[in-house]
């Protein structure tokens, strides 16, 4: 809830204390606005007279021990927007366990008032109210003296009464005149210090526009993969760099954060929040803006997104985008920054470092081999198609190429046949995804023949894998996944211990939920064509997939399910339309896109047992 009619009121003290008056004001009084305040807060926020607080109080009692969102009462407010001490003492007379309260930050009302320039008569007032408070510290371990000193036009009476000492006689005119003087040149110190800060600032705002335009002509699908339109982005940079004054064209970003760095996390905010996706990936509007206003696709996000379930192999992938972007980056900036090696000793010495740091980089990163383990149909040959796909994209392999292969296309009748026949399925998967399906059976030796060449096979997998390490071997070795069922696999692998070590990533494929298993259908039944009716949801198909089967069945064949769900769906479809072709010459009323709930509770109750 935003402010209340009475929370604006309590910023102007005349026309509340009318609406004082009316009956409903006891309920008004008590309302919260969105930041968890009462009026009784923006009162105190906006130095309300007695008067003010009172009505407010007799409206709604407990007011003055009702935290808001940060934790503050309404007397942390006081003390800190210096409301007057008639406000204070009213406050602490209703709640006087009010001194003791900490906010979220761990700061009491002296605290609060040490902070913010409180006049020394509330001061008083706190530490009377609870002495104890002068020496606890807050969450940042400051004590309501450090708060003092650390602002330099605290009262020196303040600080005479924080460190437990008598309040300091009162100044001449001409000690206040000096005293005003190191106010006026701790002013002067602050505003060189910012307009230094500021010309530091309009110098990190101009790299960032010549950044952004080298990433964007050299690699523009970096920064819109992280959903930021160049053009927009160097637009708001562009904005922002200093004037010839030296002041900054918009407000600094966060604490700890450059203005540069707060312009760029606006950008990708702004267009995050208009870009959403549906359960097929699609892109969709929100709130009123055109989905042609989102920018060009993002390809590796709608194939991330098209993968249900499987969280931990889309981080894998986000994780090394991330990397591969950063990279990208590096690329870009060292050209032009680095005019070759010998160029270093004529720019600063940090300078010289960072950028020595940067042509140094090992380069591009490579995505590690694999190991996929589950159960039948659980998606690991459709997700390994998937990762070919998507690091195709994004420049990790060089061709989107996937081949998929079992025990028969490595192994031959003899070792030297063997080595042949593995070398040209490898030269053949070349520079993308080389897929071995039911990979221990590479382990298990022919039932004709008491050799085994499976092994073989291995070893020459092994031996391509170390020469590219090493940069002796061929640059394009294809990324190997090894996929299978779990106990097999790792039955497989722990009598395959210098297999096991190259392939250092292990991605274990769950069964699917009934929940999955109805996205999966749906994602399937519309890449057909065909529209499911309004009462046909996902929930629904879970539900009837939860109760017509067993576990054991789903664990069996997972996402074959759903395509066991889908033909039946289609046959269920035709035979609905025959049936109304006998009933009535116009069987035209059957619509031969649409699947119904009675179709999949048809399907379900023969088939599924």
């Amino acid at each position: 809830m935003s402010d209340t009619t009475l929370h604006e009121l309590c910023k102007g003290f005349g026309a509340l204390l009318s609406r004082s008056k009316q009956p409903n004001f006891s309920e008004e009084a008590s309302r919260l606005n969105e930041r968890g305040n009462l009026p009784l807060h923006a009162a105190c926020s906006f130095q309300a007279n007695q008067e003010v607080i009172e009505a407010l109080l007799r409206a709604y009692p407990g007011g003055a021990s009702q935290p808001n969102s940060a934790g503050n009462l309404p007397i942390h407010q006081a003390a800190m927007w210096q409301a007057p001490v008639e406000t204070v003492e009213l406050l602490l007379s209703r709640y006087p366990e009010g001194a003791t309260v900490r906010n979220q930050y761990g700061s009491l009302p002296l605290h609060m008032a040490a902070s913010n320039q409180a006049s020394p008569e509330v001061v008083r007032l706190l530490i009377d109210s609870y002495p104890d408070a002068l020496h606890l510290q807050n969450d940042d371990g400051m004590t309501p003296l450090d708060l003092a000193l650390a602002d330099e036009s605290a009262s020196e009476t303040v600080v005479a009464m924080l460190e437990g000492r008598p309040p300091p006689p009162e100044m001449s005119q001409r000690q206040k005149a000096e005293k005003l003087g190191e106010r006026a040149i701790a002013l002067e110190r602050k505003l060189t210090s910012l307009r230094e800060a500021s010309a530091r600032q309009a110098q990190d705002l101009s790299d960032a526009v010549a950044a952004v335009r080298r990433l964007a002509d050299r690699f523009p699908h970096a920064l819109y993969a992280a959903g930021v339109d160049p053009n927009e982005l160097e637009i708001a940079l562009s904005n922002s760099i200093t004037d010839e004054t030296g002041l900054p064209g918009r407000g600094s970003g966060k604490k700890g954060q450059t203005e540069a760095e707060a312009i760029i996390l606006d950008a990708v905010k702004r267009r995050s929040a208009i870009v959403v996706r549906d359960s097929r990936g699609e892109r969709m509007a929100e709130t009123g803006v055109a989905v042609s206003a989102a920018g060009p696709r993002d390809r590796v996000e709608d194939l991330l997104s098209s993968i249900v379930g499987l969280d931990h192999i889309k981080s894998q992938v986000r994780g090394l985008r991330r990397t591969t972007e950063i990279c990208d980056l590096r690329e870009s900036l060292l050209p032009h920054a680095l005019q070759g090696r010998r160029g270093l000793s004529s720019i600063g010495s940090n300078q010289a470092l960072v950028l020595s740091a940067l042509s140094d980089d090992p380069g591009r990163p490579r995505a590690s081999h694999m190991v996929f383990v589950g159960n039948p149909g659980s998606g690991k040959s459709a997700v390994a198609r998937l990762l070919a796909k998507a690091y195709h994209e994004l420049g990790i392999l060089r061709k989107p190429k996937f081949l998929e292969v079992e025990r028969m296309d490595l192994v031959a009748r003899d070792k030297h046949a063997t080595i042949a026949k593995t070398q040209e399925v490898l030269e053949e998967a070349r520079g993308g995804i080389l897929f071995i399906d039911e990979a221990n059976m590479l382990g298990a030796g022919s039932k004709r023949s008491k050799l085994d060449y499976g092994v073989d096979a291995i070893n020459e997998i092994i031996a391509s894998i170390d020469a590219n390490a090493q940069g002796t071997g061929d640059s394009n070795l294809p990324l190997i996944i090894l996929a299978g069922f779990p106990v097999e696999m790792h039955r497989f692998l722990h009598s395959q211990n210098d297999l096991r070590k190259r392939f250092p990533l292990t991605f274990e494929f769950p069964d699917y939920s009934c929940i999955e298993l109805a996205k999966i259908f749906v994602d399937l039944a519309h890449a057909k064509g065909f529209d499911l009716e309004d009462a046909l949801t996902v929930d629904v198909i879970g539900k009837l997939l939860e109760d017509e089967t067993t576990a054991v069945w789903r664990s069996e064949r997972n996402g074959r399910v759903s395509e066991m769900l889908l033909a039946g769906a289609k046959q269920e479809v035709r035979r609905r339309m025959r049936e109304a072709s006998f009933i009535d010459e116009d069987a035209g009323e059957v619509d031969p896109q649409l699947i119904i709930h009675a179709d999949l509770l048809n399907i379900s109750q023969a088939d599924f047992k």
